[in-house]
């Protein structure tokens, strides 16, 4: 009889033709908040790309690649937020001590997590200034690689044998950034100490002229010699500059050596190779202060 009683009631409480509607109402309309949050989620992604890929200039491209998941991530877990409370309302949750225990729960965990808060600002902050961006090449510590994601904690870097460095964005407090501005090609060339160092630079300098000719569209100005440089234990150094633009500094550094490599080896300029001057002494040979003067 009590279970009969009991089975009873909790049909009566549960299972009732109301209370089924009800739980049919609730559940639509979480679905559709659901549907409805998917939709503005994939609209905003819509509009952001449109909005942020706009520009034409290169910068303003590699900043809207660099900006546009951010910003779609960003939007996307706010209207999740907000889908998340209308569906609690919709169920009848009180979700005002679950947002005030959150507050409570979040300044907690925010004293414990001041290097993940840190990187989240240095994210921001290297966003708003467009310091760094999708596709640039840069420098920090002993990693140089490309950039794939720049995101509001971490940065990814793909190196150039392929490994993928993860940096916290607060580790990039000073990096190299070679897509910024200009570039320099600098190749520097030995000269033998029996070689004329005026016509090497002489012969250096018409093949860097022939070759910006050849490359204005890479070459930013007229490249220059400088001679002179350091007196090495073969010979002397000289050097071939030329301002270039962005990442083109190693194509122009490798397309000089060869011209320089092929004049020098036409024209019979010595480039030096290693040597060494040894003495030889016998035992039976008196030493400096053992010779008698003449």
């Amino acid at each position: 009889m009590f279970w009969h009683d009991l089975f009873a009631e909790l049909r009566r409480q549960f299972i009732s033709p109301e209370k089924l509607a009800v739980y049919l109402t609730r559940a639509v309309s979480v679905i559709l908040i659901a549907v409805a949050w998917f939709l503005v989620y994939l609209v905003a992604g819509r509009v952001v790309r449109r909005m942020l890929r706009g520009g034409s200039r290169l910068v303003h491209e590699r900043r809207g690649r660099t900006l546009v998941t951010i910003v779609h991530s960003v939007i996307g877990y706010v209207i999740l937020f907000v889908a998340v409370i209308m569906c609690l309302r919709v169920l009848g949750v009180d979700y005002s001590a679950i947002l005030a225990g959150a507050g409570v729960v979040g300044l907690a965990v925010g004293f414990g997590a001041q290097t993940l808060i840190r990187d989240f600002i240095s994210g921001f902050f290297l966003l708003l200034e467009d310091l760094v961006s999708v596709g640039d090449w840069i420098s920090v510590g002993d990693i140089s690689g490309s950039v794939e994601t720049v995101g509001l904690r971490i940065t990814r870097i793909r190196a150039f044998d392929g490994t993928l460095h993860v940096v916290p964005n607060g580790e990039l407090t000073r990096f190299g950034n070679a897509n910024r501005g200009f570039m320099r090609a600098l190749v520097t060339v030995d000269l033998a100490y029996e070689q004329d160092p005026g016509r090497g630079m002489a012969l250096a300098r018409s093949v860097a002229d022939q070759w910006y000719e050849e490359n204005k569209a890479v070459a930013v100005e007229p490249p220059a010699v400088q001679g002179l440089l350091n007196f090495g234990e073969s010979g002397v150094k000289i050097r071939v500059v030329c301002k270039v633009k962005p990442m083109q500094h190693w194509t122009a550094e490798q397309a000089l050596r060869l011209r320089l490599k092929q004049a020098f080896d036409a024209s019979g300029v010595e480039i030096p190779l290693p040597r060494r001057v040894v003495y030889l002494k016998s035992d039976s040979d008196p030493g400096p202060d053992k010779q008698t003067p003449n």
